[in-house]
């Protein structure tokens, strides 16, 4: 990971977090928005035939290409916006992850997820507000929640980190 590039800091609890994300998710294809470094698109690069890792900043991007090679799997990396991604996709995935930043999803994201109608749909929030909000506008789309954790990667603090897990109702 190189310096410009964010990853969460919590290094004991970071594995459980990718354990949560990724409860359950396997099939043929999967998309990972907001993919960062790859945190979550090496794991899913494990668990489906084809993955693909959307992040527009160019350092992280390179840093997830990077670590795909690294750990021997295959996966494609988009270096663009998520909702530019999603806008441009006609091929509905079987999974979703999201890990937004603290505005989270947004609108327009969740518009286009719900044009897409993936079977599920993985939503990691640093912001249990937002998160809310997301979940909310995905319910109303034909979503049910099905599991909530959280995670207190920051301890003493009052930063939480949100796991949802929905699937299409």
């Amino acid at each position: 990971m190189s310096h410009k590039s964010f990853f969460q800091v919590n290094r004991f609890l970071v594995d459980r977090m990718v354990e949560c994300a990724l409860a359950g998710a396997s099939g043929g294809t999967a998309l990972d928005l907001y993919a960062g470094v790859g945190l979550f698109t090496l794991g899913l690069a494990r668990k489906f035939e084809k993955v693909t890792g959307v992040e527009s900043d160019a350092s992280a991007a390179r840093d997830l290409e990077f670590n795909a090679e690294r750990a021997g799997v295959k996966l494609k990396a988009q270096r663009m916006q998520s909702e530019q991604y999603l806008e441009e996709a006609t091929k509905t995935p079987d999974f979703v992850l999201a890990d937004p930043p603290r505005a989270g999803l947004g609108k327009g994201v969740v518009k286009h997820l719900l044009r897409l109608a993936p079977e599920r749909i993985t939503v990691v929030s640093c912001d249990p507000s937002t998160q809310a909000r997301d979940v909310a506008m995905l319910a109303a789309g034909g979503y049910r929640l099905e599991r909530l954790a959280v995670l207190d990667l920051f301890p003493q603090t009052y930063h939480v980190e949100t796991v949802a897990g929905l699937v299409k109702a």
